[in-house]
């Protein structure tokens, strides 16, 4: 589970599809919006076409949590 941290918290999360069905995991905790950007541009790079872009059926967020 993730913990509040008690600060500003960014939370990445991984959305896809296998077949038909939607999958949306938890991928990493960030403390600014600015580092969950270079993570999902990280995450982009290791599993989409790389430069921020996805593939087709797969996106990924920052959501604020505090």
């Amino acid at each position: 589970g993730i913990t509040r941290i008690g600060y500003e918290m960014w939370i990445l999360v991984f959305i896809y599809f296998y077949d038909t069905i939607p999958y949306a995991e938890a991928y990493d905790i960030y403390t600014s919006m600015t580092e969950c950007f270079e993570g999902r541009d990280e995450l982009a790079a290791d599993v989409g076409k790389g430069d921020g872009y996805f593939k087709a059926g797969q996106q990924a967020i920052c959501i604020n949590m505090e």
